[in-house]
């Protein structure tokens, strides 16, 4: 793994720009000697999902043809089983890597069970792996309501998970990864990161955490020595009774946005989540010290009254994947997804049981009848491999809107995993007028860390509205934009 060291001294000799001498912990991440956990929408491999299936084959076939599929089985029976399938679906192959891993009653929630990619200060990139014993943790909303969980004996004793808790250990074997040992419960589902030493959870997981022996204070010590995170928001729970996995509740679209789920005003956890927003989320900041920018994507019932969970979708790369609850709202969510977040190819997926072509029995008998539920749907059943090469962007972005008197100033952290080293006179910001069709390119001046750059968009009439991208490469030959969908998605200004 030594190829994905990336030395400081490269940085200086590779650098992107000219010597600018400027930095502010306001405006740039800095890394430092901790931990990086990857956000979501950062550079990915692939997918990863378990075999035999609980999504739908469409979305397989999509995240082979997109990316690369990464197949969880059992064993080599499972592999040639999955195989066949793939074979008929269509899926090429060589698109698909078929890793093997014990199997528990868990093995289809890969987010949840299943590790995230960290960057240690020298670029190398590991798997963390939580601890994942006790399946699965349901409370009401207190934070301090007992804990009951999903499977247990007829006698009422919870059953353990230490086949999934140690198939991490495989699929980092498999994927030729390190791991890092986690010493206190990580639950996916409930972890989302903004990738600059910022989490969000709901509070079941200090309560799970309780349970397994690790009081508050020491999970916040942990995840800050161990992952990076200097800032951990822990929000309310939100349902009346269930797992409380954040991802049903809200995703974080970038490092300054989240979309979070709108109930119908006549739901019952209306105002709920109402409250959660104005008390808990609008209070909080960034990374970079601002606000964030709390957009909403509306959700109404389905089967059983059951909440539809948008925002339980996947970003992987360029393309979003988002569950659909076959009601009226589906086509609202998918056009609210592509206004969110430009650029990107969003695409939806259905999960009726009775038209898959193979539909396992323990997938048949927990689901039942519609294979989304409202606390568990496609992004938890999904999970991304991560690049541990990446070419890594954080933007500060200009302010919405500006006076004519202030700068215009974009300020990057850039961070060339490879340890290539950043090309020359390619770290650029891009910029023009709207209303124009082509674009014009600054250099990127570098700060006073080899990681830190910014650069002024040289335009301050009132009544322009500029529109701007960050555009960077590495000696490894890869290329990253920022918003990754650039020169299709960019973020503007107005100036007044």
């Amino acid at each position: 793994m030594n190829k994905f060291v990336v030395l400081l001294s490269v940085f200086i000799v590779f650098s992107c720009s000219r010597d600018h001498k400027e930095s502010s912990e306001v405006n740039f991440y800095t890394q430092g000697n901790t931990n990086r956990v990857a956000a979501e929408w950062e550079p990915a491999l692939g997918t990863m999902v378990a075999w035999p299936l609980s999504v739908p084959y469409k979305l397989v076939v999509e995240l082979a043809r997109d990316n690369h599929l990464y197949t969880l089985v059992e064993n080599e029976a499972s592999k040639k089983e999955a195989g066949e399938w793939y074979t008929k679906w269509g899926i090429n192959p060589e698109s698909n890597t078929f890793v093997i891993a014990p199997q528990g009653i868990d093995s289809w929630w890969v987010r949840d069970w299943g590790p995230s990619a960290v960057f240690s200060s020298d670029g190398k990139m590991k798997l963390a792996d939580g601890k994942y014993i006790f399946s699965t943790p349901v409370t009401d909303m207190a934070c301090d309501d007992s804990l009951t969980f999903i499977y247990q004996t007829p006698d009422k004793k919870t059953i353990k998970t230490e086949t999934d808790d140690n198939a991490t250990a495989f699929l980092a074997k498999g994927l030729n990864m390190d791991l890092l040992d986690l010493p206190y419960v990580n639950t996916g589902g409930n972890v989302l990161t903004d990738g600059l030493g910022t989490a969000f959870s709901s509070c079941i997981l200090l309560n799970e955490n309780k349970f397994y022996g690790v009081p508050k204070e020491k999970f916040m010590q942990l995840n800050k020595d161990l992952l990076g995170f200097e800032r951990y928001n822990v929000l309310s729970n939100f349902e009346k009774r269930g797992i409380q996995h954040i991802d049903c509740f809200m995703k974080l679209l970038d490092e300054e946005r989240i979309l979070v789920i709108e109930p119908p005003k006549d739901h019952e956890l209306h105002q709920v989540y109402e409250n959660i927003v104005k008390n808990e989320l609008s209070g909080l900041k960034s990374a970079y010290g601002r606000p964030y920018e709390i957009l909403r994507i509306k959700s109404d019932t389905y089967v059983e009254n059951r909440l539809a969970a948008y925002t339980n979708s996947i970003i992987i790369n360029k393309t979003i994947y988002v569950p659909l609850f076959q009601i009226r709202e589906d086509h609202l969510a998918l056009k609210r997804w592509q206004e969110v977040m430009p650029g990107y190819t969003v695409k939806g997926f259905t999960y009726d049981l009775g038209k898959e072509p193979f539909l396992p029995q323990k997938v048949k008998e927990h689901y039942m009848t519609y294979g989304w539920d409202n606390g568990d749907a496609l992004h938890c059943r999904t999970r991304a491999v991560w690049d541990p090469e990446m070419l890594f962007i954080s933007m500060k972005r200009v302010d919405r809107v500006i006076d004519s008197k202030d700068k215009s100033k974009v300020y990057a952290t850039i961070i060339d995993y490879s340890g290539k080293g950043l090309v020359k006179n390619e770290c650029k910001l891009m910029w023009r007028l709207a209303g124009e069709k082509n674009w014009h390119g600054i250099l990127l001046d570098q700060a006073n860390d080899a990681q830190h750059f910014s650069a002024e968009i040289p335009f301050g009439k009132p009544g322009n509205k500029v529109e701007y991208y960050i555009s960077a490469a590495s000696h490894s030959g890869k290329t990253e934009n920022r918003p990754a969908t650039a020169p299709s998605g960019f973020y503007s200004f107005s100036i007044k």
